[in-house]
């Protein structure tokens, strides 16, 4: 997996955009997911040295749940690992000042107290409310914020989304 991880990063895939970017192009079919042969495929293009069962074990590494695909959170999750412990901790800090009421969830409410949509570009220019740009920011940190049309997105954050 390593080998992956530093094949990525020398690509200069080091932000979430360019994982989003890498991710678009190593999926061929475009349903939002890596299947077996895309990861082959991925695997070859970038050159990693991997033979045939370092594949498939790697591609077993990413699908975290073990649907025999990877989706977008499984692929991030599989190129940056997890977080260290002071950067959990210092999420959990922000989490606890984003959340007003101390429910442990962030929602809309909570999100009012501390964001200001007012000057987001698109309020400004009329193309959406306040609102809808706050439900939108919680959607970022939603697990499966689009990736399968059968996840709905609940409006709330909980702390394992968070981080």
């Amino acid at each position: 997996m390593q080998v992956f991880r530093d094949k990525m990063l020398s690509r200069g895939t080091r932000t979430i955009v360019g994982l989003g970017r890498s991710f678009k192009i190593f999926d061929d079919n475009g349903d939002r997911t890596l299947d077996k042969h895309e990861c082959a495929k991925a695997i070859h293009d970038l050159r990693c040295g991997l033979d045939k069962d370092e594949c498939v074990r790697l591609v077993a590494t990413f699908d975290r749940n073990g649907d025999g695909v990877i989706d977008y959170e499984e692929f991030l999750y599989g190129i940056r690992g997890e977080m260290n412990q002071f950067r959990k901790d210092l999420c959990m800090r922000a989490f606890k000042i984003m959340d007003k009421d101390g429910s442990g969830i962030l929602d809309l409410s909570d999100i009012k107290g501390v964001y200001n949509a007012k000057k987001h570009p698109d309020v400004i220019q009329g193309k959406k409310t306040e609102d809808e740009v706050l439900v939108e920011f919680l959607h970022t940190f939603e697990i499966h914020h689009g990736n399968h049309n059968d996840d709905p997105r609940d409006g709330s954050v909980t702390p394992n989304e968070w981080i």
